[in-house]
C-alpha cells in the first residue's frame, strides 16, 4: 500500500537515500529542503529513478518559525493524509547560530521545526 511520506532535508546524505529507496517502493513523496537548486537536484535524480513515485517538492528555511507555519499551512491545505514525516533535517555547524527569531539555529531547526 503506498503512503504519503514527507521527508525534511532530503537534498542529499540520509535524506536523498532514505527518498531513492520510498520512491523505488513506489510511495508518494514530499521532499523537502532549504536550498532551490539542490531540491530541484535531487527531484531530478529521483524523476530520473523512473519510478513513476508521486513526487512533491517543498523549499522551507526550517530555521524561520514563520517559513515553518507557512510550510504546515500549505501541507494542510494540499493534503488529505499524511502517513509517515521523517525528520531528517538538521543543523549541526553554521556560519550564524542565531536565526531571524532571534533562536539558536541548531535549536530552531532540530527541535522547533
Amino acid at each position: 500500500m503506498s503512503k504519503t511520506i514527507l521527508i525534511t532535508g532530503a537534498t542529499d546524505g540520509i535524506g536523498l537515500e532514505t527518498a531513492k529507496i520510498l520512491a523505488a517502493q513506489g510511495h508518494h513523496l514530499l521532499i523537502h529542503g532549504r536550498n532551490p537548486t539542490k531540491l530541484a537536484q535531487a527531484e531530478a535524480a529521483l524523476i530520473g529513478m523512473g519510478t513513476g513515485a508521486g513526487l512533491e517538492s517543498i523549499t522551507c528555511d526550517l530555521s524561520r518559525l514563520a517559513d515553518v507555519a507557512a510550510f504546515a499551512d500549505s501541507l494542510t491545505e494540499k493534503q488529505v493524509r499524511l502517513d509517515v514525516l521523517i525528520n531528517n533535517a538538521g543543523v549541526f555547524n553554521t556560519p550564524d547560530p542565531v536565526t531571524l527569531d532571534a533562536l539558536d539555529a541548531r535549536f530552531a531547526v532540530n527541535a522547533i521545526a
